[in-house]
């Protein structure tokens, strides 16, 4: 089962580190300093000087690791991404793939509907059209990424489920399509209350069933 979200690392939590995340001391600073420079400033006025001098570098340092600000935050949304383990959930734990994809569906349906993560969406949607690297370094490293992972997925073990899927990539975007639904919109305009557990957790039986009828063989 995924961890809640006040359990987990979130994008504007700069004190959140991962030990065994493969970076180098000096790019973990350098993250965590653009992570809560973009959560409080935006992508626009965090400056590579201000994220470098959070971070305790030079800005000669930053790009060493980093080509550019939109290179940057793409790796912190991936970083992001990978600290969920939500990834994981769809190979590990579970015997049977109907199972972990219940479960997954239950985490992605708690992503979709977190405070921290509307705001990156607003964030990169508004400016986006002033920085046009920034929709597509957030569309490959959080979107695509999901759905390319959850394919994988489905060509794997579809079949071992009953699946008869011709087109993985189409079948993850109608399953990831119906977990988002309204309430996702919903989350980005600020209409209504959060989902509690309960109601997170139906939303993902009921795109499971009905993802599985329409996909069965």
């Amino acid at each position: 089962m995924p961890k809640r979200a006040g359990d987990r690392c979130q994008m504007q939590n700069t004190a959140c580190s991962v030990e065994d995340d493969g970076q180098d001391p000096k790019t973990r600073q350098i993250l965590n300093a653009a992570a809560a420079a973009f959560m409080e400033h935006g992508f626009g006025p965090a400056s590579v000087d201000l994220i470098a001098r959070n971070a305790g570098v030079s800005k000669a340092t930053v790009y060493t690791r980093f080509a550019s600000k939109e290179a940057m935050f793409e790796a912190v949304v991936e970083r992001e991404r990978q600290r969920r383990h939500l990834d994981a959930v769809l190979t590990e734990g579970l015997p049977d793939f109907e199972s972990r994809l219940r479960v997954w569906a239950e985490g992605m349906v708690q992503l979709f509907t977190e405070p921290g993560t509307a705001k990156v969406y607003r964030m990169v949607v508004a400016e986006s059209p002033r920085f046009p690297e920034l929709g597509k370094a957030f569309y490959r490293s959080a979107p695509l990424a999901t759905r390319e992972h959850l394919a994988r997925e489905l060509e794997r073990h579809g079949a071992e489920t009953g699946l008869a899927i011709d087109d993985p990539m189409q079948a993850a975007s109608d399953f990831l399509g119906m977990l988002r639904g309204d309430l996702h919109l919903r989350t980005l305009l600020e209409v209504g209350h959060q989902p509690d557990a309960e109601r997170i957790r139906a939303i993902a039986d009921h795109t499971v069933k009905v993802f599985l009828r329409a996909y069965r063989a």
